[in-house]
This record gives structure tokens, sequence and C-alpha cells, in this order.
């Protein structure tokens, strides 16, 4: 074999190389495994290629969600990327609080696929102030029977209550004092 063909074969193998490995590292579920992305918009459901569809993803993901003024709520879309196929139809979905000391659960709610095996699940969900606070750094997970599947941190983003100082005793206060 001469010194051409071989350099010729090697760089032909280096090329096929390279190209399995961008379209691999494009494929969605490899590019985002085990992770939730969110957003506070829907997720487009295709594009012309996997990558313009990661491409469409990063640029609509975020972690940061601002109250809404009317509804005093957060609706946030997420779509979570699971590091192994559902082997189930149902899943749960959790939102930690991370602000304090360690994790505590805020929110848990049962969700149903239609098929055993998806890799990829898209969902959303309504947080409301009077239930998960405000200013918050968050932990959402997707789990099946205790196992984690795919999470992320984000903030909810607010106003947080008012006080003025003034304490206002009403007559019933005074009249239970009184007895007393």
């Amino acid at each position: 074999m001469s010194v051409r063909a071989v350099v010729l074969s090697s760089v032909l193998g280096l090329v096929s190389v390279l190209s399995l490995r961008t379209a691999h590292a494009e494929d969605p579920n490899s590019v985002f495994a085990g992770k939730i992305v969110m957003s506070d918009k829907k997720f487009p459901t295709s594009a012309k290629s996997p990558s313009a569809y990661v491409a469409a993803i990063r640029k609509q993901a975020k972690s940061d969600f601002r109250e809404d003024k009317e509804s005093h709520a957060w609706k946030i879309y997420f779509e979570g990327f699971l590091k192994a196929p559902l082997n189930d139809l149902e899943y749960m979905v959790k939102v930690y609080e991370l602000t304090g000391k360690g994790q505590q659960l805020l929110v848990s709610f049962e969700q149903f696929t239609n098929e055993r095996g998806e890799k990829t699940i898209n969902s959303n969900m309504t947080l409301e102030k009077k239930q998960v606070g405000v200013n918050k750094d968050l932990l959402i997970t997707m789990e099946t029977k205790g196992k984690v599947l795919a999470s992320a941190r984000f903030k909810i983003l607010g106003e947080g209550e008012k006080f003025t100082g003034k304490v206002n005793f009403s007559d019933d206060d005074k009249s239970d004092d009184d007895a007393n």
C-alpha cells in the first residue's frame, strides 16, 4: 500500500468518525440527557433537523421565572430528557426548595404518558405564590419508583409581602383581654 493510500484512508476514517460523533452530539436526548429544560412558553415539537431542535431549545430555555402580577403564580413549561427510557406510564414531578437548609419538598404531582419507553416528556405546571412562596431557589425532578430520571434548578422571582409595622387591635381583641 502506498503512503498516499494510507493517508487517504486515515483521513476518510477520521472524517467518518467525526461526522458520527457530531450526529450523535446533536441528538437532543444525548445533548440534554438527565436534564429538565424550562421556559415560560411552549417548546417546539419539531424542527428541520435535530441540531436545529437543540438550538431552538437552548434559545428558549431559562432558569429564572417572574411572577404573573395578576394571578400571583408562575406558569412554567418543561421538557424532561430522561437518563433512561421511562419503563412505566406514570412518573412523579417533585419541586423542592433549596433556599434553606437541605431540600424541602414543596409540590409533588403525578403525570402519565401515552406509552412506555418515552425518552422525552413535555409538560407544564403552575406554581401558586401562596403554596410555594416567592424569591426562592428550587429544584425540579422527574422520578419513577424513587429513581430520579431528570432534574433542573430554577428560581421563582416576585414581590414579597409588604408589612407596615403597624398593629391594629380590633374591639373583639380588647374584650378578650378584658375578660382575663
